[in-house]
């Protein structure tokens, strides 16, 4: 049964769990109004780390309270991306489905709100690609790269892959039928570019809602595979207390610490508490005022973290 909330409570759940709503004056109608339709997109190259749970953290939050949710494997995404080719990209987007599953079934989401689409079952028909084509003489190119600096690899930047990404993805906000966008800080700019563009071609503008980017336990790059910096929700417990074993952790410091912000944004969304060498807190604030005066180690942080994340994948997987 979905949570009753009124519409400003699950506006202030929702910015809890964001860095950024775009606009709150507009989710807030969309609340009243009682049609919210959301969406997230992943690229299906690898199988979805723990920066997902707080990407995800927002639509959950709008789940829950019976709002349609529409995750997007975005496939043909991937594959422009220089992510892998298509039929590999297809079966690890079917693997991540699963997971994906199990993160809402475990969070108290009904299935029936929930829908899983694959980009290429329909990012390739006619319709679309006319759509896109008419996007593609309204924007301009700097427009489109500037949109992809923090998403595209490196090497794929100046290609016009790149840019044909950045439009598809507008469009797939038209097509998907959603009005409510969610994703990662660095999401922002296209979803800036489709809230402009989209009125012209006489769709909705839709509501942005974007989430902190947790940094990999290197405490360098967002987290990734390729980095070997990230905890994976197929992680075994003992890889999980291996990879943050190794994690980078000043004592005491707070920013650009990738162990603090996984209880901030993993452990007290999941949890709704957390327990430290026998303190328990029951907010993020709390614990950041132990930590930052140091009566938490960092030993005793990384044991209880390890041990929360352990407890967090046993929820999941067992969905």
């Amino acid at each position: 049964m979905a949570l009753s909330y009124s519409a400003e409570e699950l506006l202030r759940a929702v910015k809890a769990a964001s860095e950024e709503v775009i606009t709150e004056e507009e989710l807030l109608q969309l609340l009243e109004e009682k049609r919210v339709r959301a969406y997230i997109g992943f690229e299906p190259s690898n199988v979805i780390h723990l920066g997902a749970l707080v990407v995800c953290e927002p639509i959950i939050q709008l789940m829950r309270a019976g709002f349609s949710g529409v995750f997007l494997m975005a496939d043909v995404h991937g594959w422009l991306n220089h992510k892998g080719e298509l039929d590999v990209l297809k079966e690890t987007a079917a693997q991540n489905i699963e997971l994906l599953k199990k993160i809402t079934r475990a969070r108290g989401v009904e299935d029936s709100v929930v829908s899983f689409v694959l980009g290429s079952d329909y990012q390739l028909g006619e319709g679309y690609i006319l759509e896109l084509f008419k996007l593609a003489r309204l924007v301009t190119a700097s427009e489109a790269r500037k949109s992809m600096d923090t998403i595209s690899k490196k090497d794929v930047m100046h290609r016009v892959s790149s840019e044909i990404y950045a439009l598809m993805q507008c469009i797939d906000i038209a097509f998907l039928k959603v009005n409510v966008a969610v994703g990662g800080m660095d999401q922002r700019k296209i979803h800036v570019m489709a809230r402009e563009y989209l009125r012209k071609l006489g769709h909705q503008k839709p509501v942005a809602i974007h989430t902190p980017i947790i940094l990999g336990l290197d405490g360098h790059a967002k987290m990734s595979k390729s980095l070997e910096n990230a905890i994976f929700l197929n992680d075994g417990e003992e890889d999980v207390s291996r990879k943050i074993y190794k994690a980078y952790c000043p004592e005491g410091v707070e920013e650009g610490n990738p162990v603090t912000q996984i209880v901030k944004h993993i452990i007290f969304p999941w949890t709704g508490g957390f327990e430290v060498a026998g303190n328990c807190y029951t907010s993020y604030s709390e614990f950041l005022a132990d930590w930052v005066s140091r009566r938490v180690g960092a030993k005793a942080l990384k044991d209880a973290v390890t041990e929360s994340i352990i407890s967090v994948l046993r929820k999941i997987n067992s969905s």
